[in-house]
């Protein structure tokens, strides 16, 4: 399983990233970060992703995000 970690998760990109994972057999979403949106639960704030995510928004971490396989980032931080 890899663990997928998405930076800027309320943007067009994040969304969509979230959309395609939630049911990818290969793939799990370990973090989620918002820097407006901290603490607000993933299907809260999108609840057509209700029962696919318990997951809540967090700021950007390196540590944490360092224990993903793989993180996306908005388009602007490249």
């Amino acid at each position: 399983m890899v663990k997928v970690g998405i930076v800027g998760g309320t943007g067009y990109t994040g969304v969509e990233l979230l959309r395609l994972l939630a049911n990818h057999s290969q793939a799990k979403v370990e973090v989620i970060t918002s820097r407006s949106e901290e603490g607000v639960r993933i299907d809260d704030m999108y609840p057509n992703l209700r029962g696919h995510y318990d997951l809540r928004f967090t700021v950007p971490d390196v540590s944490t995000l360092s224990q993903c396989d793989v993180v996306f980032l908005p388009p602007h931080t490249v």
